[in-house]
């Protein structure tokens, strides 16, 4: 038995490190709190990349999401089979096979909203000739840059032609709108407040001029972990969580003010040690292979052990940490907490789940971890 800061792993050497192990009355408390934080999980559509698994998102369904958005048609595969009513895939598709696949996904899942995204008249015109080749009618939505840059078509009048052009296709039925404000990382909830109502109001600027022109808006999803609350707390508006479900310490770090504790943690073990003058260092097995390289190398694990240790060095399998206290024993077992937990999850093809006591109660498949 080992236990760091309220967290047992019961039997550790039954796990061979690296391993993603996920605590199931934390994840199951993330899931309540993201209700509670927002007055009922019905006005959520969470992502699914942070966990992946279909057994998570089946308890997120049981909580009352009203559907799941979505980046790979293998996301949104996982997500249907969960018992998710409506799918929003809010990554836009421009290869004739992956929308080919998608129009296969929502003829297989006739009773459930299936609805692609798009913002530009490509993404129209290759959803539309698919459909039509068919004979069929697929849906979507139009994605809205509010100032990521990243994808979307900016808000104002070349975001309404987009709309109207793709709501005057034949085989194409529009959904709604899409916002994602990535970019807008606030650690103040009041100036996050504020910055999510001048997006809030600016779309719903938008929509109103749509619905008098007398389109169809019916649905609007809005906000990541940082602003998902605010869009949900909107009336008319869906708030998207993501690494909510998981949490970690990049997030956790930003926004002490949120209710959401780690769910998923990797474990591993101290394989070396250095002590040299002025510096000593521990290295462990968690290497980019087990904790995702797309932040900062000091911010990218937190070990439960020593919290202080600051990783100082990254290679596939070795994971190299400078040590302020005693140096710990060849073979020590060390507890990490993600700084980035969604791209984390990928590199395992499952997390062994523990309950209270550490013990392992169950094995979540993370079966959207291919990414087409």
């Amino acid at each position: 038995m080992i236990e760091m800061s309220g967290y047992r792993v019961a039997d550790p050497e039954s796990l061979e490190t690296p391993v993603m192990v996920v605590y199931e009355e934390r994840v199951d408390h993330n899931i309540r709190a993201l209700g509670e934080l927002v007055g009922g999980s019905d006005n959520l559509m969470p992502h699914v990349k942070t966990h992946k698994a279909e057994a998570v998102a089946r308890k997120q369904v049981e909580s009352g999401v009203v559907g799941f958005k979505c980046a790979t048609l293998s996301e949104a595969e996982m997500a249907l089979n969960a018992g998710g009513k409506e799918v929003v895939l809010a990554y836009p598709l421009t290869q004739l096979i992956k929308v080919e696949r998608f129009a296969d996904l929502a003829a297989q899942n006739a009773e459930a909203l299936v609805v692609a995204i798009v913002s530009r008249p490509e993404h129209v015109d290759l959803l539309g000739r698919v459909a039509q080749e068919r004979g069929t009618v697929l849906r979507a939505m139009v994605d809205l840059d509010v100032g990521m840059h990243r994808t979307g078509v900016e808000v104002g009048a070349g975001a309404a032609d987009l709309y109207r052009q793709a709501a005057a296709h034949p085989h194409i039925e529009m959904r709604g709108l899409h916002i994602y404000d990535g970019h807008d990382h606030y650690g103040d909830p009041a100036e996050r407040a504020q910055v999510a109502q001048v997006h809030i109001d600016e779309v719903r600027g938008l929509v109103q001029a749509l619905r008098d022109e007398g389109l169809s808006v019916e649905r609007l999803v809005g906000g990541g972990s940082f602003s998902f609350a605010y869009y949900a707390r909107a009336e008319g508006f869906c708030g998207s969580p993501g690494t909510c479900i998981y949490w970690d310490t990049g997030y956790g770090d930003a926004m002490p003010d949120m209710p959401f504790q780690w769910a998923a943690l990797v474990l591993g073990q101290v394989v070396d040690v250095y002590a040299g003058e002025g510096e000593q260092t521990v290295t462990t097995d968690l290497g980019h292979k087990a904790i995702c390289g797309d932040i900062p190398l000091e911010k990218r694990a937190r070990l439960l052990n020593d919290p202080e240790a600051e990783l100082v060095g990254q290679n596939e399998e070795h994971g190299v940490f400078r040590w302020q206290g005693p140096l710990p024993a060849i073979g020590t077992y060390v507890l990490a907490v993600p700084g980035h937990v969604c791209p984390t999850t990928m590199r395992y093809p499952g997390s062994y789940v523990l309950d209270a006591e550490g013990q392992v109660v169950d094995y979540y498949p993370h079966t959207a971890r291919d990414r087409q």
